[in-house]
Protein backbone atom coordinates (compact mmCIF):
# COMPACT_ATOMS: atom_id res chain seq x y z
CA UNK A 1 0.00 0.00 0.00
CA UNK A 2 1.41 3.14 -0.98
CA UNK A 3 2.05 6.21 1.01
CA UNK A 4 -0.01 9.04 -0.26
CA UNK A 5 1.93 12.15 1.88
CA UNK A 6 4.30 13.25 3.82
CA UNK A 7 2.78 15.68 6.89
CA UNK A 8 5.19 17.60 8.31
CA UNK A 9 4.67 18.91 11.43
CA UNK A 10 6.74 22.36 12.69
CA UNK A 11 8.57 23.00 16.05
CA UNK A 12 8.71 25.20 19.07
CA UNK A 13 7.99 28.62 17.79
CA UNK A 14 7.53 27.79 14.52
CA UNK A 15 5.04 27.39 11.84
CA UNK A 16 4.20 25.72 8.73
CA UNK A 17 6.20 28.41 6.91
CA UNK A 18 9.51 26.16 7.85
CA UNK A 19 8.93 23.57 5.62
CA UNK A 20 8.80 25.66 2.00
CA UNK A 21 12.25 25.05 1.47
CA UNK A 22 12.35 21.61 1.90
CA UNK A 23 8.84 20.96 -0.45
CA UNK A 24 10.60 21.47 -3.73
CA UNK A 25 13.02 18.41 -3.39
CA UNK A 26 10.17 15.68 -1.95
CA UNK A 27 9.17 13.03 -3.93
CA UNK A 28 5.67 12.63 -2.69
CA UNK A 29 2.88 15.79 -1.82
CA UNK A 30 3.09 17.23 1.10
CA UNK A 31 0.88 18.52 3.48
CA UNK A 32 2.85 21.19 6.31
CA UNK A 33 0.14 21.77 9.04
CA UNK A 34 0.23 24.73 11.28
CA UNK A 35 -0.51 23.87 14.91
CA UNK A 36 -3.35 25.97 16.65
CA UNK A 37 -2.03 29.28 17.52
CA UNK A 38 -0.22 30.45 14.30
CA UNK A 39 -0.86 30.58 10.67
CA UNK A 40 -4.37 29.16 9.61
CA UNK A 41 -5.11 27.75 13.34
CA UNK A 42 -5.03 31.38 15.22
CA UNK A 43 -6.27 30.46 18.58
CA UNK A 44 -5.45 31.96 21.79
CA UNK A 45 -2.33 30.43 23.70
CA UNK A 46 -4.11 29.10 26.36
CA UNK A 47 -6.38 26.86 24.33
CA UNK A 48 -2.95 25.62 22.53
CA UNK A 49 -2.23 22.09 24.04
CA UNK A 50 -0.98 18.80 22.87
CA UNK A 51 -4.87 17.88 23.02
CA UNK A 52 -5.33 20.38 20.99
CA UNK A 53 -2.46 19.84 18.33
CA UNK A 54 -3.08 16.27 17.84
CA UNK A 55 -7.13 17.38 16.77
CA UNK A 56 -5.57 20.02 14.51
CA UNK A 57 -3.03 17.65 12.74
CA UNK A 58 -5.64 14.78 12.53
CA UNK A 59 -8.50 17.40 11.01
CA UNK A 60 -5.90 18.44 8.37
CA UNK A 61 -5.32 14.90 7.28
CA UNK A 62 -8.78 14.51 7.04
CA UNK A 63 -8.99 17.83 5.33
CA UNK A 64 -6.68 16.78 2.81
CA UNK A 65 -7.96 13.18 1.98
CA UNK A 66 -4.63 11.64 3.25
CA UNK A 67 -5.14 7.52 4.47
CA UNK A 68 -1.44 6.32 4.73
CA UNK A 69 1.30 9.06 5.46
CA UNK A 70 4.69 9.23 6.60
CA UNK A 71 4.27 11.49 9.70
CA UNK A 72 7.50 14.55 9.94
CA UNK A 73 7.77 16.30 13.61
CA UNK A 74 11.22 18.83 14.21
CA UNK A 75 11.73 19.67 17.40
CA UNK A 76 8.61 20.15 19.39
CA UNK A 77 7.09 18.60 17.35
CA UNK A 78 7.90 15.95 18.96
CA UNK A 79 5.77 16.11 21.70
CA UNK A 80 2.74 16.03 19.10
CA UNK A 81 3.51 13.70 16.31
CA UNK A 82 3.93 10.68 18.45
CA UNK A 83 0.40 11.09 20.01
CA UNK A 84 -1.13 11.72 16.33
CA UNK A 85 0.61 8.02 15.71
CA UNK A 86 -0.54 6.50 18.63
CA UNK A 87 -3.95 8.21 18.03
CA UNK A 88 -4.48 7.22 14.19
CA UNK A 89 -2.10 4.18 13.78
CA UNK A 90 -3.71 2.44 10.85
CA UNK A 91 -2.72 5.69 8.90
CA UNK A 92 0.95 6.37 9.37
CA UNK A 93 3.50 4.32 7.20
CA UNK A 94 6.35 5.85 9.34
CA UNK A 95 7.26 8.25 11.99
CA UNK A 96 9.98 10.37 11.65
CA UNK A 97 11.52 12.56 14.42
CA UNK A 98 14.19 15.40 13.06
CA UNK A 99 16.17 16.34 16.28
CA UNK A 100 12.53 16.15 18.51
CA UNK A 101 12.02 16.56 21.92
CA UNK A 102 9.57 13.93 23.32
CA UNK A 103 8.19 13.00 26.86
CA UNK A 104 7.76 10.47 28.80
CA UNK A 105 5.24 8.55 27.70
CA UNK A 106 2.07 9.75 30.41
CA UNK A 107 4.80 12.87 31.16
CA UNK A 108 5.31 16.48 29.96
CA UNK A 109 8.51 17.46 27.46
CA UNK A 110 9.79 19.17 30.10
CA UNK A 111 10.39 15.93 32.18
CA UNK A 112 12.69 14.56 29.90
CA UNK A 113 15.35 17.18 30.03
CA UNK A 114 18.46 16.80 32.45
CA UNK A 115 18.03 18.73 35.71
CA UNK A 116 20.30 21.38 34.70
CA UNK A 117 19.15 22.08 31.38
CA UNK A 118 14.75 21.56 32.67
CA UNK A 119 16.06 24.90 34.72
CA UNK A 120 17.43 26.62 31.94
CA UNK A 121 13.96 25.72 30.02
CA UNK A 122 11.94 26.94 32.84
CA UNK A 123 13.96 30.30 32.61
CA UNK A 124 13.33 30.66 28.99
CA UNK A 125 9.50 29.93 29.12
CA UNK A 126 9.19 32.59 31.97
CA UNK A 127 8.12 33.03 35.39
CA UNK A 128 4.53 34.33 34.09
CA UNK A 129 1.86 32.42 34.59
CA UNK A 130 0.01 32.83 31.27
CA UNK A 131 0.21 30.56 28.56
CA UNK A 132 2.19 32.10 25.50
CA UNK A 133 5.82 32.41 25.72
CA UNK A 134 8.51 34.03 23.18
CA UNK A 135 11.92 34.06 22.82
CA UNK A 136 14.18 37.26 21.53
CA UNK A 137 16.51 37.45 18.45
CA UNK A 138 19.16 36.94 20.68
CA UNK A 139 18.21 33.77 21.65
CA UNK A 140 16.51 32.39 18.38
CA UNK A 141 20.38 33.33 16.43
CA UNK A 142 21.94 31.25 19.67
CA UNK A 143 19.61 28.38 19.32
CA UNK A 144 19.31 28.25 15.46
CA UNK A 145 22.07 30.00 13.87
CA UNK A 146 24.92 27.56 13.79
CA UNK A 147 24.91 27.15 10.26
CA UNK A 148 22.43 29.56 9.00
CA UNK A 149 23.16 32.25 6.48
CA UNK A 150 22.48 35.89 7.61
CA UNK A 151 19.38 36.34 5.04
CA UNK A 152 18.51 32.46 6.14
CA UNK A 153 18.99 33.66 9.95
CA UNK A 154 16.97 37.15 8.96
CA UNK A 155 13.97 34.98 7.28
CA UNK A 156 13.53 33.08 10.20
CA UNK A 157 13.73 36.00 12.03
CA UNK A 158 10.61 37.08 10.19
CA UNK A 159 8.52 34.13 10.75
CA UNK A 160 9.08 33.34 14.29
CA UNK A 161 6.64 34.37 16.76
CA UNK A 162 5.36 33.25 20.57
CA UNK A 163 4.17 29.70 21.70
CA UNK A 164 2.39 28.09 24.59
CA UNK A 165 4.08 26.57 27.53
CA UNK A 166 1.34 23.70 27.71
CA UNK A 167 3.28 21.90 24.98
CA UNK A 168 6.66 21.58 27.51
CA UNK A 169 4.00 21.10 30.60
CA UNK A 170 1.22 18.95 29.54
CA UNK A 171 1.06 15.58 30.09
CA UNK A 172 0.01 13.12 27.43
CA UNK A 173 0.22 9.47 26.68
CA UNK A 174 1.06 7.28 23.53
CA UNK A 175 -0.85 4.48 24.55
CA UNK A 176 -1.75 2.73 21.22
CA UNK A 177 1.46 3.27 19.21
CA UNK A 178 2.13 0.19 17.84
CA UNK A 179 5.87 -1.28 18.60
CA UNK A 180 5.63 -2.73 15.11
CA UNK A 181 4.50 1.15 13.64
CA UNK A 182 8.30 2.01 11.48
CA UNK A 183 9.95 5.09 13.16
CA UNK A 184 13.01 6.82 12.35
CA UNK A 185 15.23 9.77 14.37
CA UNK A 186 17.14 12.44 12.56
CA UNK A 187 20.03 13.35 14.71
CA UNK A 188 21.60 16.64 13.78
CA UNK A 189 25.32 16.62 14.53
CA UNK A 190 25.62 20.98 15.26
CA UNK A 191 22.24 21.85 16.69
CA UNK A 192 22.22 24.35 19.32
CA UNK A 193 18.55 24.18 20.04
CA UNK A 194 18.38 20.10 21.11
CA UNK A 195 22.56 19.64 21.64
CA UNK A 196 23.46 15.74 20.76
CA UNK A 197 23.65 14.37 24.00
CA UNK A 198 19.72 15.36 24.46
CA UNK A 199 18.85 14.09 20.80
CA UNK A 200 20.41 10.89 22.62
CA UNK A 201 18.23 11.12 25.95
CA UNK A 202 15.30 11.89 23.53
CA UNK A 203 16.09 8.38 21.36
CA UNK A 204 16.33 6.41 24.83
CA UNK A 205 12.72 6.95 25.39
CA UNK A 206 10.96 5.73 22.08
CA UNK A 207 12.10 2.19 21.68
CA UNK A 208 12.63 0.79 18.12
CA UNK A 209 14.38 4.00 16.33
CA UNK A 210 16.30 4.04 13.48
CA UNK A 211 18.99 6.46 13.47
CA UNK A 212 19.85 8.82 10.54
CA UNK A 213 22.43 11.48 11.29
CA UNK A 214 23.06 14.51 9.25
CA UNK A 215 25.99 17.34 9.83
CA UNK A 216 23.35 20.31 10.28
CA UNK A 217 21.91 22.72 13.18
CA UNK A 218 18.55 23.19 14.57
CA UNK A 219 17.02 23.75 11.38
CA UNK A 220 18.15 21.55 8.46
CA UNK A 221 15.11 21.58 6.47
CA UNK A 222 16.07 25.44 5.60
CA UNK A 223 19.81 24.92 5.54
CA UNK A 224 19.71 21.73 4.06
CA UNK A 225 16.54 20.61 2.24
CA UNK A 226 18.05 18.55 -0.39
CA UNK A 227 19.48 16.35 1.98
CA UNK A 228 16.95 15.85 4.55
CA UNK A 229 14.30 15.24 1.77
CA UNK A 230 16.98 12.41 0.35
CA UNK A 231 16.51 11.16 3.61
CA UNK A 232 12.61 11.31 3.92
CA UNK A 233 12.26 10.32 -0.12
CA UNK A 234 13.79 7.25 1.03
CA UNK A 235 11.84 6.18 3.99
CA UNK A 236 8.57 7.14 1.75
CA UNK A 237 9.72 4.94 -1.33
CA UNK A 238 10.16 1.79 1.51
CA UNK A 239 7.26 2.75 3.19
Amino acid sequence: MSVDAFVLVHGGFHGAWCWDRLLPHLGKPALAVDLPGRGKHPAPMEEVNIEACVRSVITDMDAAGLERVVLVGHSLGGATVPVVAAAAPDRVAHLVLISCIMAPDGGAVIDAFPDETRELMRRRLGESTEAKSEMDETTHRELLGADMSEEEIRWVLQHVGPDSKHLFTDRASRAGLPQTLPRTYVRLRRDDAVPWELQEDMIALLPGLQIEEIDSGHNVMITQPRELARRLNAIAENA
